[in-house]
């Protein structure tokens, strides 16, 4: 079994490091101390949208509403910041409207048997109607507090990144060592089975959609006050991104297996890739191919394996 674990998933801390090693030769700028402070903020926010990302995968969806989730947070927590002067109310309010959007999602999918994409593509249209009208269409400042704390660390280390760090290791230990993570593994698998024997198939999968909301809502928040704005466009540029981390990372869309570890590993990838090629002179349009062929190459490599080891096995 530890093989398996680690040919589906410890690749991509090798791809990682010699991504790294690259960087160092072609562009060492972007390894210098400064430059990876500098960076780990936005590679925390993805690794939590690819936290996210990865559930719902492992559950056989994937969620488009993740982008309009991400501005939600934003938009929500700075509104309810002002409003209630006490960010802790402002985040556990994000966090309940965020948990409620994702099970609207989940009971779309699993209740009314919703195609994923197309649920979460019409959620996510709704939220930003919703969004423009918080926002008024325009750009919200957020509250001190927030901005501050995105921009803190301890002992050096950003906020950010320990939060992300969380979130990873809270949902890894919750996947591997609990009774609820075994059953979750199980309903990604073979929905079928896991409802033959008794399992609650439904709360499972809601749940999981709800989990994952709060995920892209908490990375908005994040995001939101790194930037010191809010805006309805804020999560556009994570959208890709965190399905990208996903499959790099090496969790298969056939559900049941999947590495919230990994992910996270892949969020960095992700991240010092974009930056490789934006120092090499690229625009942001050829960035965005780039992502984009990594994820195409990652799903052909993950074909092709699957392939190799039908024939071999």
């Amino acid at each position: 079994m530890a093989r398996v674990r680690v040919g589906e998933f410890g690749w991509i801390w090798i791809a990682t490091v010699v991504l790294f090693a690259i960087s160092a030769v072609v562009a060492p700028g972007t390894v210098r101390p400064s430059a990876l402070i500098a960076i780990l903020p936005f590679a925390a926010m993805l690794a939590i949208v690819a936290v996210g990302q990865t559930i719902v995968i492992q559950q056989r969806g994937l969620d488009l509403s993740s982008a309009a989730l991400m501005s939600l947070g934003g938009i929500v927590v700075a509104k309810l910041g002002f409003v209630t002067g006490s960010i802790p109310l402002a985040v556990l309010g994000t966090v309940g409207v965020a948990a409620l959007c994702g099970m609207v999602n989940g009971l779309l999918i699993a209740r009314l048997n919703i195609m994923p994409i197309v649920a979460t593509l019409a959620t996510n249209a709704i939220l930003l109607g919703g969004i423009t009208t918080l926002s008024g269409g325009s750009p919200m400042s957020v509250p001190n507090a927030l901005e501050s704390f995105s921009h803190s660390g301890v002992f050096g280390i950003p906020n950010t990144l320990i939060l992300s760090v969380v979130f990873v290791a809270f949902v890894a230990f919750i996947s591997a060592q609990t009774v609820i993570g075994r059953r979750f593994i199980a309903v990604g698998a073979t929905p079928r089975t896991a409802r033959a024997a008794g399992m609650p198939v439904l709360t499972y999968q809601v749940m999981t959609y709800a989990a994952a909301a709060v995920c892209f809502a908490v990375a908005g928040m994040l995001y939101a006050g790194f930037i010191g704005s809010a805006s309805q466009i804020a999560g556009n540029d994570f959208l890709l991104p965190g399905i990208a981390a996903v499959v790099v990372g090496g969790t298969p869309f056939s559900g049941g297996r999947g590495s919230v570890i990994a992910s996270g590993v892949a969020a960095i990838f992700m991240t010092q890739l974009g930056i490789l090629v934006l120092s090499l002179g690229a625009s942001s349009a050829v960035q965005l191919l780039v992502q984009a062929l990594a994820l195409v190459l990652a799903v052909t490599l993950r074909s092709v394996s699957g392939m190799t080891r039908k024939k071999t096995s």
